[in-house]
């Protein structure tokens, strides 16, 4: 607010002092605006509804009022594109994304992209609400993979890949079903549960997403019957 007293300011000049104060806060950034979130977990927890995770190493830095940073994607983790080269949109001070002056040029990363926060747009980019990044070295991965904040843990990379994809958890869900139709549902972040009908009831199948196989075949017993993979209607 601005208040006029008696002063020698013409007052012409005066409103023009303020139409130029308030053209300048309407250009200036409201802090009420920068990003501002708590630490929402390690790696593997965060990492979890983040739609693109991958290995890659990063080619160059771009700074500006939008900062950007080039990375060649070695190997996809979870979801997929089409390219090998992508642009990654990082710490602007409005976002919540990290500086790209954690990541030089030259090195390696595995990293989860439009996390929470992130505030991505029409692009990808890297949140700084969770550890959405870890450091590859000598084929370890470095960082926060599943403890606390700043935490230097060090896992190889086969070890936490495993981890990544096949995490252990505990589900329990119920459901209705109908003579003669399927029954799908998702379970354990990357296989479904299916009961396909059979003449008799349903068979129970289970697979990993994006897979044809159905690992439920491997249920003993092999060669005797009943299996418990399928049930009957005297079983109900």
């Amino acid at each position: 607010m601005f208040i006029c007293k008696d002063m020698d300011v013409p007052k012409k000049n005066f409103i023009a002092l303020l139409l130029l104060f308030y053209a300048i806060s309407l250009l200036t950034p409201s802090s009420a605006a920068a990003c501002s979130c708590v630490w929402k977990g390690p790696f593997l927890a965060v990492s979890r509804d983040a739609p693109l995770v991958f290995i890659g190493k990063i080619i160059r830095h771009h700074p500006g009022k939008s900062p950007t940073m080039d990375v060649l994607i070695l190997e996809t983790i979870k979801g997929g594109i089409l390219d090998s080269g992508m642009t990654i949109h990082m710490g602007d001070g409005m976002h919540c994304r990290p500086s790209m002056d954690h990541f030089p040029p030259g090195t390696t990363w595995i990293l989860a992209l439009n996390g929470l926060g992130a505030k991505p747009g029409n692009g990808w980019a890297l949140s700084h609400c969770g550890e959405y990044w870890l450091r590859m070295e000598n084929n370890e991965v470095i960082g926060s993979i599943d403890g606390e904040m700043n935490q230097g843990k060090r896992m190889p990379l086969g070890q936490f890949k495993s981890r990544f994809m096949y995490p252990r958890f505990s589900e329990y869900f119920s459901g209705r079903v109908e003579a003669g139709k399927q029954y799908q549902r998702i379970f354990g972040s990357r296989f479904e549960f299916i009961l396909e009908p059979m003449p008799e009831g349903w068979q129970i199948l289970v697979k990993e997403v994006g897979r044809d196989e159905n690992l439920s075949r491997l249920t003993p017993p092999f060669h005797f019957l009943p299996n418990p993979r399928e049930i009957e209607g005297w079983h109900l």
